[in-house]
Protein backbone atom coordinates (compact mmCIF):
# COMPACT_ATOMS: atom_id res chain seq x y z
CA UNK A 1 0.00 0.00 0.00
CA UNK A 2 2.99 2.46 1.07
CA UNK A 3 3.42 2.72 -3.07
CA UNK A 4 0.15 3.86 -3.91
CA UNK A 5 -0.60 7.01 -4.88
CA UNK A 6 -2.95 8.03 -2.50
CA UNK A 7 -2.85 11.26 0.20
CA UNK A 8 -2.57 10.31 3.34
CA UNK A 9 -5.43 12.06 4.38
CA UNK A 10 -7.38 9.94 1.31
CA UNK A 11 -6.40 7.19 3.27
CA UNK A 12 -7.26 7.88 6.74
CA UNK A 13 -10.59 8.60 5.28
CA UNK A 14 -10.82 4.98 3.75
CA UNK A 15 -10.05 3.69 7.20
CA UNK A 16 -12.89 5.60 8.60
CA UNK A 17 -15.23 4.72 6.23
CA UNK A 18 -14.45 0.95 6.14
CA UNK A 19 -15.14 0.84 10.64
CA UNK A 20 -18.44 2.86 9.66
CA UNK A 21 -19.64 1.09 7.28
CA UNK A 22 -18.14 -2.29 9.32
CA UNK A 23 -20.45 -0.86 12.43
CA UNK A 24 -23.15 -0.41 10.72
CA UNK A 25 -23.73 -4.21 10.14
CA UNK A 26 -22.72 -5.44 13.41
CA UNK A 27 -21.93 -3.48 16.73
CA UNK A 28 -18.44 -4.57 17.15
CA UNK A 29 -15.22 -2.35 19.16
CA UNK A 30 -13.11 -0.70 17.53
CA UNK A 31 -10.35 -3.38 18.46
CA UNK A 32 -12.43 -6.21 16.78
CA UNK A 33 -12.46 -4.15 13.69
CA UNK A 34 -9.01 -3.01 13.80
CA UNK A 35 -8.41 -6.82 13.77
CA UNK A 36 -10.40 -7.76 11.05
CA UNK A 37 -8.73 -5.15 9.22
CA UNK A 38 -5.21 -6.13 9.96
CA UNK A 39 -6.31 -10.01 9.22
CA UNK A 40 -7.98 -9.48 5.86
CA UNK A 41 -5.92 -11.02 3.70
CA UNK A 42 -6.06 -14.67 5.72
CA UNK A 43 -10.00 -14.08 5.82
CA UNK A 44 -12.00 -14.67 2.54
CA UNK A 45 -15.61 -15.27 2.15
CA UNK A 46 -17.45 -18.79 3.34
CA UNK A 47 -17.80 -21.36 0.58
CA UNK A 48 -20.95 -22.52 1.80
CA UNK A 49 -23.10 -24.14 -1.14
CA UNK A 50 -26.65 -22.12 -1.81
CA UNK A 51 -29.51 -22.82 -3.56
CA UNK A 52 -29.80 -19.93 -5.21
CA UNK A 53 -27.33 -17.93 -7.90
CA UNK A 54 -26.50 -15.22 -5.94
CA UNK A 55 -26.81 -14.72 -2.39
CA UNK A 56 -25.84 -11.36 -0.18
CA UNK A 57 -23.22 -10.82 2.30
CA UNK A 58 -25.25 -9.44 5.04
CA UNK A 59 -24.41 -10.72 8.37
CA UNK A 60 -21.27 -11.34 11.46
CA UNK A 61 -17.55 -10.75 10.52
CA UNK A 62 -18.09 -12.24 7.30
CA UNK A 63 -19.41 -8.68 6.46
CA UNK A 64 -16.20 -7.07 7.77
CA UNK A 65 -14.48 -9.21 5.92
CA UNK A 66 -15.86 -8.76 2.84
CA UNK A 67 -15.61 -4.91 3.16
CA UNK A 68 -12.08 -4.97 4.16
CA UNK A 69 -11.13 -7.36 0.93
CA UNK A 70 -13.51 -5.19 -1.58
CA UNK A 71 -13.62 -2.08 -0.30
CA UNK A 72 -9.65 -1.10 0.41
CA UNK A 73 -11.46 0.79 -2.65
CA UNK A 74 -13.01 4.28 -3.58
CA UNK A 75 -16.17 4.52 -5.07
CA UNK A 76 -16.05 8.26 -7.09
CA UNK A 77 -13.24 6.96 -10.11
CA UNK A 78 -15.36 9.04 -12.51
CA UNK A 79 -15.34 12.32 -10.73
CA UNK A 80 -12.60 14.76 -12.35
CA UNK A 81 -9.31 12.85 -10.69
CA UNK A 82 -5.86 11.93 -11.49
CA UNK A 83 -5.42 9.91 -14.72
CA UNK A 84 -3.68 7.13 -12.36
CA UNK A 85 -6.52 6.73 -10.30
CA UNK A 86 -8.66 4.30 -11.90
CA UNK A 87 -5.20 1.72 -11.47
CA UNK A 88 -4.74 2.71 -8.14
CA UNK A 89 -8.27 1.29 -7.83
CA UNK A 90 -6.71 -2.43 -9.01
CA UNK A 91 -3.86 -2.06 -6.28
CA UNK A 92 -5.93 -1.22 -3.06
CA UNK A 93 -7.75 -4.39 -2.96
CA UNK A 94 -6.77 -7.43 -1.73
CA UNK A 95 -5.49 -10.56 -3.97
CA UNK A 96 -8.26 -12.32 -5.89
CA UNK A 97 -6.48 -15.94 -3.74
CA UNK A 98 -8.05 -14.04 -0.92
CA UNK A 99 -11.74 -15.01 -2.00
CA UNK A 100 -13.36 -18.29 -3.05
CA UNK A 101 -16.28 -17.48 -5.15
CA UNK A 102 -16.90 -14.40 -7.47
CA UNK A 103 -18.12 -11.28 -6.01
CA UNK A 104 -20.07 -8.52 -7.98
CA UNK A 105 -19.71 -5.27 -5.59
CA UNK A 106 -22.49 -3.12 -6.52
CA UNK A 107 -21.44 -0.34 -4.11
CA UNK A 108 -20.14 0.44 -0.75
CA UNK A 109 -22.57 -1.76 1.17
CA UNK A 110 -24.03 -3.91 -0.86
CA UNK A 111 -22.54 -7.37 -2.67
CA UNK A 112 -23.17 -10.53 -4.34
CA UNK A 113 -21.74 -13.74 -4.79
CA UNK A 114 -22.24 -15.35 -7.97
CA UNK A 115 -22.07 -19.01 -8.96
CA UNK A 116 -19.49 -20.30 -11.42
CA UNK A 117 -20.54 -19.25 -15.24
CA UNK A 118 -23.04 -16.95 -13.59
CA UNK A 119 -24.20 -14.42 -16.69
CA UNK A 120 -24.67 -10.85 -16.14
CA UNK A 121 -26.01 -8.52 -17.78
CA UNK A 122 -26.66 -4.55 -17.53
CA UNK A 123 -29.70 -2.41 -18.86
CA UNK A 124 -28.88 0.83 -20.43
CA UNK A 125 -29.94 1.89 -17.25
CA UNK A 126 -27.38 -0.08 -15.05
CA UNK A 127 -30.74 -2.27 -13.76
CA UNK A 128 -28.41 -5.65 -13.50
CA UNK A 129 -29.99 -9.40 -14.10
CA UNK A 130 -27.90 -12.85 -13.69
CA UNK A 131 -28.44 -15.74 -15.37
CA UNK A 132 -31.46 -14.13 -17.39
CA UNK A 133 -33.64 -14.37 -14.07
CA UNK A 134 -36.65 -11.81 -14.82
CA UNK A 135 -35.85 -10.77 -11.15
CA UNK A 136 -33.70 -7.70 -10.91
CA UNK A 137 -30.82 -7.23 -8.09
CA UNK A 138 -33.02 -4.48 -6.40
CA UNK A 139 -31.74 -1.28 -6.68
CA UNK A 140 -31.49 1.72 -4.56
CA UNK A 141 -31.56 5.45 -6.14
CA UNK A 142 -28.05 5.97 -4.84
CA UNK A 143 -26.18 3.32 -6.75
CA UNK A 144 -27.95 4.25 -9.86
CA UNK A 145 -26.06 5.78 -12.01
CA UNK A 146 -22.11 5.87 -13.07
CA UNK A 147 -21.17 4.34 -9.66
CA UNK A 148 -18.42 1.75 -10.02
CA UNK A 149 -18.72 -1.83 -10.27
CA UNK A 150 -16.23 -4.72 -9.69
CA UNK A 151 -16.10 -7.99 -10.79
CA UNK A 152 -13.42 -10.40 -8.60
CA UNK A 153 -13.14 -13.46 -10.24
CA UNK A 154 -10.83 -16.41 -8.26
CA UNK A 155 -9.16 -19.12 -9.59
CA UNK A 156 -10.98 -21.62 -10.77
CA UNK A 157 -14.05 -19.19 -11.54
CA UNK A 158 -15.25 -17.37 -14.70
CA UNK A 159 -18.21 -15.28 -15.91
CA UNK A 160 -19.64 -13.45 -18.47
CA UNK A 161 -20.73 -9.83 -18.28
CA UNK A 162 -23.02 -7.92 -20.81
CA UNK A 163 -21.87 -4.22 -20.17
CA UNK A 164 -24.60 -1.32 -19.98
CA UNK A 165 -23.68 -0.41 -24.11
CA UNK A 166 -24.49 -3.81 -25.00
CA UNK A 167 -20.20 -4.73 -25.30
CA UNK A 168 -19.45 -8.58 -24.26
CA UNK A 169 -16.98 -9.60 -21.74
CA UNK A 170 -15.07 -12.65 -20.65
CA UNK A 171 -13.51 -12.99 -17.93
CA UNK A 172 -11.51 -15.71 -16.48
CA UNK A 173 -10.38 -16.77 -13.48
CA UNK A 174 -8.14 -15.12 -11.21
CA UNK A 175 -9.08 -11.62 -12.40
CA UNK A 176 -10.34 -8.82 -11.41
CA UNK A 177 -12.95 -6.16 -13.62
CA UNK A 178 -13.73 -2.35 -12.65
CA UNK A 179 -16.34 -0.80 -14.68
CA UNK A 180 -18.87 1.45 -14.25
CA UNK A 181 -22.81 0.36 -13.92
CA UNK A 182 -23.70 2.70 -16.97
CA UNK A 183 -20.72 4.46 -19.08
CA UNK A 184 -20.62 8.15 -19.99
CA UNK A 185 -21.29 10.05 -22.89
CA UNK A 186 -17.75 10.68 -24.02
CA UNK A 187 -15.74 7.71 -23.15
CA UNK A 188 -16.07 3.77 -22.02
CA UNK A 189 -13.52 2.92 -19.71
CA UNK A 190 -12.65 -0.23 -17.83
CA UNK A 191 -9.52 -1.69 -15.91
CA UNK A 192 -8.35 -4.70 -15.91
CA UNK A 193 -6.04 -7.27 -14.16
CA UNK A 194 -6.08 -10.64 -15.06
CA UNK A 195 -7.82 -11.92 -18.36
CA UNK A 196 -11.06 -10.73 -20.56
CA UNK A 197 -12.28 -11.38 -24.03
CA UNK A 198 -14.05 -8.41 -25.33
CA UNK A 199 -16.52 -8.27 -27.89
CA UNK A 200 -17.36 -4.25 -27.85
CA UNK A 201 -20.40 -2.45 -29.41
CA UNK A 202 -19.50 0.16 -31.48
CA UNK A 203 -19.97 3.55 -31.37
CA UNK A 204 -17.58 5.70 -33.26
CA UNK A 205 -18.51 8.78 -31.11
CA UNK A 206 -17.56 7.08 -27.83
CA UNK A 207 -14.23 5.27 -27.45
CA UNK A 208 -13.94 2.40 -25.48
CA UNK A 209 -10.84 1.96 -23.10
CA UNK A 210 -9.18 -0.83 -21.32
CA UNK A 211 -6.85 0.34 -18.79
CA UNK A 212 -4.16 -1.71 -17.20
CA UNK A 213 -1.13 -1.81 -14.84
CA UNK A 214 1.34 -1.19 -18.13
CA UNK A 215 -0.78 -0.99 -21.13
CA UNK A 216 -3.92 1.45 -22.32
CA UNK A 217 -5.81 0.15 -25.27
CA UNK A 218 -8.13 1.85 -27.51
CA UNK A 219 -10.46 0.66 -29.96
CA UNK A 220 -13.94 2.07 -31.39
CA UNK A 221 -15.58 -1.39 -31.67
CA UNK A 222 -13.80 -4.52 -32.14
CA UNK A 223 -12.96 -8.06 -30.51
CA UNK A 224 -9.79 -9.01 -28.85
CA UNK A 225 -8.70 -10.44 -25.69
CA UNK A 226 -6.29 -8.76 -23.13
CA UNK A 227 -4.17 -10.55 -20.46
CA UNK A 228 -2.76 -8.59 -17.73
CA UNK A 229 -1.78 -11.35 -15.20
CA UNK A 230 0.43 -9.74 -12.33
CA UNK A 231 3.11 -12.76 -13.09
CA UNK A 232 2.89 -13.23 -16.35
CA UNK A 233 3.60 -10.28 -19.93
CA UNK A 234 0.88 -8.07 -20.48
CA UNK A 235 -0.36 -8.84 -23.73
CA UNK A 236 -3.64 -7.57 -26.66
CA UNK A 237 -4.13 -10.20 -29.27
CA UNK A 238 -6.61 -8.74 -31.81
CA UNK A 239 -9.40 -10.70 -33.53
CA UNK A 240 -10.46 -8.29 -35.81
CA UNK A 241 -10.79 -4.58 -35.73
CA UNK A 242 -8.33 -2.17 -34.91
CA UNK A 243 -7.03 -1.46 -31.92
CA UNK A 244 -4.58 1.13 -30.42
CA UNK A 245 -2.01 -0.03 -27.60
CA UNK A 246 -0.29 2.96 -25.47
CA UNK A 247 2.30 2.21 -22.85
CA UNK A 248 2.81 4.02 -19.66
CA UNK A 249 6.31 5.29 -21.42
CA UNK A 250 3.83 6.82 -23.76
CA UNK A 251 4.97 4.33 -26.77
CA UNK A 252 2.39 3.85 -29.28
CA UNK A 253 1.70 1.15 -31.50
CA UNK A 254 -1.24 0.42 -33.72
CA UNK A 255 -2.62 -3.45 -34.07
CA UNK A 256 -4.57 -4.81 -37.22
CA UNK A 257 -6.40 -8.27 -36.96
CA UNK A 258 -4.36 -11.69 -35.48
CA UNK A 259 -1.41 -9.13 -34.46
CA UNK A 260 -0.14 -9.32 -31.17
CA UNK A 261 1.54 -6.68 -28.29
CA UNK A 262 3.30 -7.74 -25.70
CA UNK A 263 5.39 -5.75 -22.93
CA UNK A 264 8.29 -7.38 -21.22
CA UNK A 265 10.29 -5.17 -18.82
CA UNK A 266 8.91 -2.00 -20.27
CA UNK A 267 9.21 -2.57 -23.86
CA UNK A 268 6.73 -3.14 -26.58
CA UNK A 269 6.30 -5.50 -28.89
CA UNK A 270 4.27 -6.56 -32.08
CA UNK A 271 3.64 -9.49 -33.62
CA UNK A 272 1.90 -11.84 -35.94
CA UNK A 273 -0.11 -14.73 -34.04
CA UNK A 274 -2.91 -17.27 -34.45
CA UNK A 275 -5.75 -15.90 -31.96
CA UNK A 276 -7.22 -18.88 -31.75
CA UNK A 277 -4.79 -20.07 -29.43
CA UNK A 278 -5.06 -16.74 -27.47
CA UNK A 279 -8.94 -16.78 -26.80
CA UNK A 280 -9.98 -20.34 -26.80
CA UNK A 281 -9.93 -20.51 -22.99
CA UNK A 282 -13.13 -18.47 -23.14
CA UNK A 283 -14.77 -22.32 -24.90
CA UNK A 284 -12.85 -24.06 -22.22
CA UNK A 285 -9.79 -25.29 -24.53
CA UNK A 286 -6.36 -24.52 -24.03
CA UNK A 287 -4.43 -25.27 -27.40
CA UNK A 288 -0.80 -25.76 -26.72
CA UNK A 289 1.99 -25.08 -29.52
CA UNK A 290 5.94 -26.18 -28.21
CA UNK A 291 4.64 -24.37 -24.12
CA UNK A 292 6.54 -24.79 -21.65
CA UNK A 293 5.46 -27.66 -18.66
CA UNK A 294 5.74 -24.94 -15.96
CA UNK A 295 3.24 -21.87 -17.90
CA UNK A 296 1.24 -25.07 -18.87
CA UNK A 297 0.93 -26.04 -15.06
CA UNK A 298 0.21 -22.83 -13.85
CA UNK A 299 -2.53 -21.99 -16.49
CA UNK A 300 -4.31 -25.07 -15.54
CA UNK A 301 -4.00 -24.13 -11.63
CA UNK A 302 -5.71 -20.92 -12.10
CA UNK A 303 -7.96 -22.06 -14.49
CA UNK A 304 -9.20 -25.30 -11.98
CA UNK A 305 -7.95 -23.30 -9.01
CA UNK A 306 -6.07 -25.95 -7.54
CA UNK A 307 -2.26 -25.89 -6.37
CA UNK A 308 -0.18 -27.52 -8.59
CA UNK A 309 3.61 -27.54 -8.21
CA UNK A 310 6.47 -29.01 -10.30
CA UNK A 311 10.36 -29.59 -10.05
CA UNK A 312 12.52 -26.98 -11.86
CA UNK A 313 14.20 -29.76 -13.55
CA UNK A 314 11.16 -30.41 -15.78
CA UNK A 315 9.67 -26.67 -16.04
CA UNK A 316 11.09 -26.00 -19.37
CA UNK A 317 10.47 -29.01 -21.43
CA UNK A 318 7.86 -28.13 -23.80
CA UNK A 319 4.62 -29.82 -24.87
CA UNK A 320 1.81 -28.87 -27.97
CA UNK A 321 -1.42 -30.26 -28.41
CA UNK A 322 -5.08 -29.41 -27.20
CA UNK A 323 -6.52 -30.04 -23.79
CA UNK A 324 -10.33 -29.79 -23.05
CA UNK A 325 -11.26 -27.99 -20.30
CA UNK A 326 -14.95 -29.77 -19.70
CA UNK A 327 -12.57 -32.84 -18.40
CA UNK A 328 -11.97 -33.15 -14.96
CA UNK A 329 -8.60 -31.67 -13.93
CA UNK A 330 -7.42 -35.70 -12.75
CA UNK A 331 -8.11 -36.08 -16.60
CA UNK A 332 -6.50 -32.85 -17.79
CA UNK A 333 -3.09 -34.01 -16.03
CA UNK A 334 -3.09 -37.39 -16.52
CA UNK A 335 -3.01 -36.13 -20.34
CA UNK A 336 0.06 -34.05 -19.46
CA UNK A 337 1.90 -36.05 -17.36
CA UNK A 338 1.63 -38.58 -20.22
CA UNK A 339 2.51 -36.16 -22.71
CA UNK A 340 5.43 -35.21 -20.99
CA UNK A 341 6.97 -38.34 -19.70
CA UNK A 342 5.85 -37.01 -16.17
CA UNK A 343 4.93 -38.68 -12.97
CA UNK A 344 2.63 -36.82 -10.86
CA UNK A 345 1.55 -37.29 -6.89
CA UNK A 346 -1.33 -36.16 -5.26
CA UNK A 347 -0.08 -33.96 -2.38
CA UNK A 348 -0.92 -34.27 1.35
CA UNK A 349 -3.80 -31.99 2.13
CA UNK A 350 -4.76 -31.07 -1.96
CA UNK A 351 -3.16 -30.28 -4.89
CA UNK A 352 -0.80 -31.93 -6.95
CA UNK A 353 3.40 -32.08 -7.90
CA UNK A 354 4.76 -33.14 -10.96
CA UNK A 355 8.64 -34.98 -10.61
CA UNK A 356 10.71 -36.60 -12.96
Amino acid sequence: MAKNKIQKTDFDNEMKQFISLVKKHEQITDMEVQDSWTNVKELSSSGKSGKKTLRYLLAGLSVAASIAILFMISMHYFEPQEESTFLTELQKVAPVDSLNEIHLVISENRQVVLENEAVVNYDEEGSITVNNQLSKIPEEPATKGNNLNHIIVPKGKRTHITLSDGTKMYVNAASHVIYPSVFGSDKREIAVEGEVYLEVAHNPKTPFIVKTKGLDVKVLGTVFNVAAYEEQNISVVLVNGRVEVNSSAKEKMLLSPSQMVSLKDGIMKKEKVDVTKYICWKDNIMLLEKETVSKVLDNLSRYYGVPIWYDKSIANRKLSGKLDLCESIDEVLDIVKVSASLNVEKAEGGGYHFLE
